[in-house]
Parts: structure tokens; sequence; C-alpha cells
């Protein structure tokens, strides 16, 4: 949980990554080094680290005392009358304040939602080391699938040489030398789909890491998935991995919000009140217009809108659907991770006896039946049809144990991010020497 002791250390207040700072991946990269990296550099990380300062910025625009700054205007006129003229002038200085708590709600409402946002990106956090180290460990797999069909078309490559020399010496048929160059045809297009799959794998993983795919990276790890996942209490994994994911936190605090907006929308039929203070000088002031007519006028007053043409009928209405909304996210999701939980831990246990039943040696013991295979068509013991089958078994045989290596990675990622890390394959690492 590298990623996720580092998110939890995060202040989240002015921190940002600019991707131009970026200067040097670790090569030759290991797991450990690629989780770290993509902590710093994750697209999806870094748009919800953005996310998070967008919304701290939101919740200190609300933690304001008033709803705006005072308010001053001046005025001044020219006064013309039988008697003479003079000026008149104005100063008038107003404050509005909140009323009905209002602005408590609006702080409290915001801070919410800046609290699910830190606890979405916590998630985030876990959800991304889980794909981060799926995308690593799938380069390996693909690294092994390039092997494999490396070996595969180096066995019909032998046999096939061996069926030319047999043929060109007239002890051998047409039919022997066609399935042995068939065998190598299909074994050359094995390797080739290993060979994109391998530059697919090294691309996602790329776009995980968010580096330029321009870039070669070199991987340094041993594929090592023999220690398997063991889970002993279900009931228990599903009560603590709801509490473990943060994701759940962050709907339960946007359900917080969505009541606090629905509370402030019920309150803005209350008024907020203006209060103001003024000073008038009118034709001069102080007896100093035409015949002492000057007057000077201090005095204050409130202001406030009359709730009557507009109700605020249509912003309490959507604020009840958006809690409505909240409450149901929030739901939906409590009864998707119970059931992203147990999908994966069937999921897993089915992989898990595939890669058992389909471990390395299978595949040796394949190869093997090619070669003895080799060693009866050079004794003259067997013909076209027992190579046809050996080198089908092989191919059969490799194509299954990859796929159970494929499904037994997906299946531990998705039980990484359904339980929130709280469990994890440890897998990918370089052995000493590596």
């Amino acid at each position: 949980m590298r990623l996720g002791a580092w998110a939890l250390g995060l202040g989240l207040g002015a921190y940002a990554v600019s991707a131009p700072a970026v200067t040097q991946i670790p090569q030759p990269l290991t797991l450990d080094a690629a989780l770290d990296w993509a902590a710093d550099y994750n697209p999806t990380l870094r748009a919800a680290k953005i996310r998070v300062e967008r919304l701290s910025g939101k919740a200190i625009h609300a933690d304001v005392a008033v709803p705006s700054n005072p308010r001053i205007e001046l005025g001044a006129g020219q006064r013309s009358t039988p008697a003479g003229s003079g000026t008149d002038l104005n100063i008038q200085l107003s404050q509005e304040f909140w009323i009905a708590g209002q602005g408590g709600l609006r702080e409290s409402a915001a801070n919410r939602e800046l609290a699910a946002a830190r606890d979405n990106y916590r998630y985030l956090v876990s959800a991304t080391t889980a794909r981060v180290r799926a995308a690593f460990l799938s380069v390996l797999v693909a690294e092994r699938a390039v092997t494999t069909a490396r070996e595969i078309v180096s066995a019909n490559r032998d046999l096939y040489d061996y069926a030319e020399r047999r043929m060109k010496a007239g002890a051998g048929t047409r039919l022997e030398l066609n399935a042995a160059q068939l065998g190598v045809s299909r074994a050359r297009s094995v390797r080739a789909q290993a060979e994109n799959r391998l530059a697919r794998a090294r691309l996602a993983l790329d776009d995980m890491l968010g580096i330029d795919p321009r870039r070669r990276l070199q991987i340094a790890g041993t594929l090592n998935l023999d220690q398997p996942l063991r889970v002993n209490d279900r009931a228990g994994l599903l009560t603590r991995a709801v509490r473990q994911r943060s994701d759940l936190m962050a709907a339960a605090g946007r359900v917080a919000a969505a009541r606090e907006r629905l509370k402030l929308a019920d309150r803005q039929l209350i008024p907020n009140l203006t209060v103001f203070g003024f000073y008038r000088e009118e034709n001069g002031g102080n007896g100093q217009g035409p015949g002492g007519s000057g007057a000077t006028i201090a005095g204050g007053g409130v202001s406030f809108e009359l709730p009557l043409l507009h109700r605020y009928e249509g912003e309490r209405k959507q604020a009840a659907a958006d809690l409505d909304q909240a409450q149901l996210e929030q739901e939906n999701l409590q009864r998707e991770v119970r059931l992203q939980v147990l999908r994966a831990l069937s999921d897993y246990s089915t992989a898990r006896t595939r890669v058992t039943a389909l471990d390395r040696a299978v595949f040796d013991a394949a190869e093997q039946s090619v070669a003895l295979t080799k060693r009866a068509f050079q004794a003259g013991e067997v013909g076209a049809p027992a190579i046809t089958t050996a080198q089908n078994n092989l191919i059969a045989v490799r194509r299954e144990y990859l796929s159970a290596l494929d499904a037994l990675i997906g299946a531990a990622t998705d039980l990484e991010r359904a339980t929130g890390g709280l469990i994890a394959i440890n897998a990918g690492s370089p052995r000493h020497g590596d």
C-alpha cells in the first residue's frame, strides 16, 4: 500500500505536480518503483488532485462571514432654487449579513464536498495501485508469452528441418513435410501474436505511469504467482472491505453535503439583511445654502428582499432531487462493493485452480511430448498425424496456461480494488541477481 501511505500523508492543500517537471523514470523499472512513480504521475490521480484543489478553493470561498464586501455609494448634485443654487452631497455605506445560518450551511456543504473528494482520491490511490500492479504483471506475462512462443517456433523448426532432410533422402513423405511446415507457420503466427501482446502490454503500462509511449522501458521483475491469497473469513472480509473503501466514505460525505444544500435551499426564503448608514448634505449643508437653507442629515436603516415573486421552489426541488440521487448512489455503491468482493473471490479461486493445474511443468511436459514425437518420427515409428497432434497439444497447452495467468492477475486485481487494498498479490519483484 505504498500509494495509500503516500496519500494519507498528503495534505492536498497547495500540492501540485506538473508534467514538465518529469526528468527520468527509474531504469530498469521494478514494481515498487512503478508504484512510486504512479503516485506522482498517473493521469487519473493527477486529475483527482486537481479536483481536490478546485473544491478546496470552493470551500475557502464559502468560508466568509458575510455574503459580500461592504458597499459604498457616493453621489453629488447641483441644486437650483429661486433663492439661488447649491450642492447636494450623499454618502451611503451598506453591508449584507447572513440570516438563519445560511452562511454556516454554505460552508458546511462545501467542506463536506471537499472531504468527499479527498476520500474519493484515497480510493483512487488504492485502485490505481491495483491497476499499476496488474499492468506491470501483464508485461511480465507477455514477456513469458514471447519466450514460450519462441520455444514453440524453435521446436517446430527443428522438426521441419529433419522432415526436410528426410524428404531429400527419400525416406520421408510429402505429407510429413507439409505437417511440419504447417507447424512452423502456426508457431510463427503464435510468436507474432505474442510480440504484439507484449507491445500492447507495455503501452498499457506507459499509460498507467503517464509517460511518453515512445520511451522504451526496461522492466525488472520475475513473475512469481506461487503464493496463493488466503481468505478464510469471507464475512469478516466483507465487513472490513466496507470500512476500508474510502469511496463509500466519499458517498456518505456527498449525502451529507446534499442535506446541507437542501437546508440552505429551504432557508433562502428568509432574506438576508442589508444594514446601511448614510450621510447627506443638502444645498451645501450647515446652513450654507441660499438663505441659510443648507441641511445636514445622518442616519441608517436596513433593507431586504421580499420573496414574493421568486419563491425558490425550483431550487428546493432540485436540492431535494440531488439528495435523493446521492442517497441512491450510496446505497448502490454499498451493494456493489459486496458484489465486487464476492465476485473477485470466486474468480480468484477458479483462476488459482487453473494456474495450479496448468503450471509451467505442464507446458514443459507438452514440449517434451513434441521432442519425444520427434524422436519417434526419426525412428520411423510415427508419421504426420502424430506430428500434428503434438503440435496442436503444445500450442493449446500454452494458450490455456497464459489464459490462466491472465485470469489470475485479473481476479487478484479485482480483489485488491474491491477490498480497497486489504488484499494484494506479492509478485513481480526481481529476485536476487536478476
